[in-house]
């Protein structure tokens, strides 16, 4: 089975669990203006269909969040990145087209432009606070053989430049497939993989890869490698990097089976770069699966003072029967300064939503996260502090897309 066939039946699975089968009465009315919360719902029917409904929320912990009767209405795959106070929805599977997403005068959503690439971004990330810097490259070969950059204003909603360069500099052993782009220090780092176009295999899992490019003319200063743990994030993820607040950032290699490796390898590990330095640290590793008695990272978001807030796959060993599965997962704090790891006791094990962008928020000192489980999908708060948490209100939706705050600006 086609990964991208894999990740359709991972959302359909959640569907079911769901129940949620009919979206018909929906609308496009929001029921509260300036509502700080923002949350696009993924909507999947009975025959696989999935239609996303961006929401707004006044209070996460209490009753249910759902679609019927407000929202902004997106078809076709979407996923979604935040920017100043603009939410990003992002096109994939054959929608080539971003689409703005902003709050009017009178309080509500609405979406306020698009811009449109030639195929699909394969990454789209914030520079400064006026500009996107957005990539896209080929799926294969012969689909060519130049990658593409856009660079985006923020507040235009529309492209300003496009660069192409060279795929064959990261293309050195087998098609890449990015995993993150950060800018820091003048540069731009891109994360990837090396994974088969046509049977998805991971080959080559023994070394670590960061390419480095000068911004904002993209051109390509050095490909960083390290042998000490193995490729840098997982497909589709967007988690092979995380920028701290002094622009030193973090790579995450898991060699995840249940996030798409054929094979495993060298243990899931972080490791440093220097704010603008084009060289792995060799004075930080923090070997994640040694301390975590074998365990590795699946998804992760940076929630601030080094601490990163993860679902860490409780599978062990992994096998090739996991593969792509991204479930039995548990949620943990990880401090990157002090390496150490802390499990959220309160938040079950539950399973993911496969390669995608992980849709938690951080917020005044806690950080929240949808859960699905059996019962439905409930928002988890969580105290950044104490790693306790606390069950709020119930999500209905197949499952959560993109989770953001727009600021109240009356």
């Amino acid at each position: 089975m086609k990964k991208i066939d894999k990740k359709l039946n991972w959302v359909l699975v959640l569907s079911l669990l769901v129940g949620f089968t009919s979206c018909d009465d929906l609308a496009e009315t929001e029921e509260t203006p300036f509502a700080p919360y923002v949350m696009s719902l993924g909507i999947t029917d009975v025959s696989g269909t999935t239609t996303y409904y961006v929401v707004t929320a006044e209070d996460l912990m209490t009753g249910e969040i759902n679609a019927y009767g407000k929202g902004l209405e997106q078809n076709g795959y979407r996923d979604y990145e935040q920017a100043e106070q603009t939410v990003f929805s992002v096109g994939g599977l054959g929608v080539n087209y971003v689409t703005g997403i902003t709050r009017n005068a009178d309080g509500y959503l609405q979406e306020t432009g698009d811009f449109v690439f030639d195929s699909k971004l394969s990454a789209f990330s914030q520079v400064d606070n006026s500009t996107m810097l957005g990539l896209e490259i080929p799926d294969k070969s012969a689909d060519g053989d130049k990658m593409k950059f856009y660079v985006v204003d923020i507040n235009d909603l529309a492209i300003t430049k496009t660069i192409l360069q060279p795929i064959s500099p990261i293309a050195q052993v087998e098609w890449p497939s990015i995993t993150g782009m950060e800018y820091s220090g003048g540069k731009v780092y891109l994360t990837y993989i090396q994974m088969s176009p046509t049977t998805y295999a991971t080959d080559f899992v023994d070394t670590a890869y960061v390419a480095v490019y000068s911004y904002p003319d993209m051109a390509l200063e050095t490909v960083m490698k390290d042998t000490r743990t193995g490729p840098v994030g997982s497909w589709a993820a967007f988690n092979g990097l995380i920028k701290t607040e002094s622009g030193d950032l973090y790579t995450m290699s898991n060699l995840s089976m249940a996030n798409g490796f054929s094979k495993g390898g060298k243990n899931a590990a972080f490791m440093r770069i220097v704010a603008g330095t084009t060289t792995f640290d060799k004075d930080y590793f923090f070997d994640f699966e040694a301390k975590s008695g074998g365990l590795k990272p699946a998804h992760i978001k940076y929630i601030g003072n080094g601490l990163v807030f993860a679902e860490v796959s409780t599978l062990n060993p992994q096998t090739t029967d996991d593969r792509w599965s991204d479930k039995s997962l548990k949620c943990s704090i990880i401090d990157l300064y002090n390496q150490t790891i802390t499990d959220i006791d309160e938040i079950p094990v539950h399973n993911g939503n496969g390669g995608r962008r992980f849709a938690a928020l951080t917020d005044g000192g806690y950080v929240y996260y949808p859960i699905s489980t059996d019962g439905g999908i409930y928002v988890y708060r969580i105290d950044t502090a104490t790693a306790v948490a606390e069950k709020g209100a119930n999500v209905s939706a197949t499952f959560v897309a993109g989770f953001f705050k727009l600021m109240n600006e009356q």
